[in-house]
């Protein structure tokens, strides 16, 4: 995976009053062409695949109470205490609390202590919290796990795309985006694949084991090179961007960064202060919450912030997580012998070899055809869904047609995870800049808990008295609409820089053109 791009010293100042177009352009300069053909990408993959092994802790969270939850109400022999289905929805909401508490904790610690060191963290509370499950002898210490387990997903929602956005190249940065949704699934699918044919305690075990091996494969790769910067430590910072792209050469990486952080950074662009060099900022830069607000309210900001939240709007109003939940039933009434565990496994594998199919395929295919191609279909899978729950409950025989809801679930699947599921948090990393990151990071998980938490509570509500045809209408036509923003909304964010995309945000176009490809480019996020 080695880059043939040529990289530039000769640079063209634009004006400081011109905003956001106040950067330092580079041009492509052939005598750079013997350093660049040396460098590697592989450093960047290895380390983005340790760094979202955390979000296959998470993906264990949700995959624990799938498999657990059956257990602990029906009072197996090896569980250690009994619940009601009351205490069992009380589980599943502190779960989501805690996810509502953990971004503001690793947006805070994140911008202080550094990305790395806030995706260590996080571990600490998935240790805390599987080891409190192991020992839990009442219905309250599980309470108190989940909250635990709960703030780990927060953290890790919040950090993972920054960590991953700020090391990766542009010609890799969406497949390396997609990881953090792909690694979820693995979380819950190795959860899940294991929960019912092993015991309460040896799972909890097993689950505790995953960010002890995340913590042994995370703690070599260094700080991301725009956090180090930010606070002053220019020379780290270059020692971390040489070795992810693989420089040898010191001036050459000295070179980079000032080029890499030119494309991340708003304010010291804005303000004319030099990044790099005689004149560069050398203390911490340190911005209160009031002042990342103001950030947040520019044009580029509010609109990039506007199409997350209607991504994310529109994965949680799929009725993906309620759909899971309703597998049973489908498997049942279709009467093909299949035991609902095997069953959540086998759409829970599916939908990972879908995910993995968006990493293969997001940086060839661009990020605006994935998502269209997955909202507009996600919007007919659940329709036919719809129609099928529609007659069923009219009294109409669709004995005949049984296995098509399973089939349509399982195609749903293929849909949603090759677009819908996976790219929304790999384009956090790629529509904000480093400064608001996490604020918006913390925004956009906090919307998500709450949403998540409202669908779960209101899906059998609104189900029981209008009908579960009526929910599953809805849940197309949100995806329908999700299909509508994203085509005239969204733009595509293949092959730029972070700066090329905040022009483009702020300018309200959403070009699917790329002037250059990555290969012609420095590959520079």
């Amino acid at each position: 995976m080695e880059r043939k791009n040529m990289k530039t010293h000769t640079c063209i100042e634009v004006p400081k009053e011109g905003g956001l177009k106040g950067e330092i352009v580079t041009q492509a300069s052939s005598q750079d062409k013997h350093h660049n053909s040396k460098r590697t990408q592989w450093r960047q993959w290895l380390a983005c695949i340790s760094a979202t092994l955390s979000m296959v802790a998470v993906g264990t969270v949700y995959g624990w109470t799938t498999t657990s939850l059956s257990k602990l109400t029906s009072g197996t022999s090896d569980v250690p205490v009994k619940i009601t289905d009351d205490e069992s929805s009380w589980i599943v909401s502190l779960t989501v609390i805690g996810s509502m508490i953990g971004p503001f904790l690793g947006a805070s610690l994140a911008d202080r202590y550094g990305r790395k060191r806030c995706l260590l963290l996080a571990s600490g509370f998935f240790i805390v919290g599987w080891t409190t499950v192991f020992f839990a002898q009442s219905v309250e210490a599980l309470y108190i796990s989940r909250v635990i387990l709960g703030i780990g997903v927060g953290i890790s929602y919040t950090t993972n795309p920054m960590y991953v956005s700020e090391i990766a190249d542009v010609g890799i940065r969406g497949a390396l985006g997609t990881l953090i949704a792909v690694n979820v699934f693995t979380g819950s699918l190795l959860t899940c694949s294991i929960g019912p044919w092993v015991s309460y305690k040896m799972l909890a075990v097993i689950l505790l084991a995953v960010p002890l091996v995340f913590i042994v494969c995370f703690s070599w790769f260094p700080e991301t090179p725009a956090f180090l910067a930010a606070r002053g430590r220019v020379s780290e910072a270059t020692r971390s961007l040489a070795f992810f792209k693989g420089i040898r050469d010191r001036d050459e990486a000295r070179t980079e960064l000032e080029h890499a952080l030119r494309n991340v950074f708003i304010e010291d662009v804005r303000d004319n202060i030099p990044i790099t060099g005689p004149g560069a900022r050398t203390e911490p830069v340190k911005r209160s919450w009031i002042a990342k607000l103001k950030l947040m309210m520019l044009p580029s900001n509010t609109r990039a912030l506007g199409i997350i939240l209607g991504l994310v709007a529109a994965q949680q109003l799929s009725g993906n997580f309620s759909t899971m939940q309703y597998l049973e039933v489908l498997f049942k009434k279709a009467a093909i012998g299949i035991d609902f565990y095997v069953a959540t496994i086998l759409v829970l594998a599916v939908g990972l070899v879908s995910g993995g199919l968006s990493t293969a395929t997001v940086e060839g295919a661009g990020r605006r055809p994935l998502l269209i191609a997955s909202t507009l279909s996600s919007s007919v899978t659940l329709a036919i869904l719809a129609i099928y729950l529609m007659l069923d409950e009219k009294g109409i025989d669709v004995s005949a047609v049984n296995l098509l809801p399973v089939i349509d679930v399982i195609v749903f699947q293929v849909a949603f995870q090759l677009g819908l599921g996976t790219l929304p948090n790999a384009l956090i990393g790629e529509l904000f800049p480093t400064e608001v990151k996490a604020f918006a990071g913390a925004i956009i998980t906090v919307f998500d808990g709450v949403l998540g938490f409202a669908v779960s509570k209101l899906y059998q509500v609104i189900g029981d008295w209008l009908g579960a045809d009526t929910v599953y209408f809805f849940f197309a036509a949100s995806c329908f609409l999700a299909f509508i923003m994203v085509i005239f909304a969204m733009p595509e964010t293949k092959g730029r820089t972070f700066r090329e995309i905040q022009e483009l945000l702020a300018s309200g176009e959403k070009k699917t053109d790329n002037h250059q490809t990555p290969q012609n480019r420095s590959n520079t996020a």
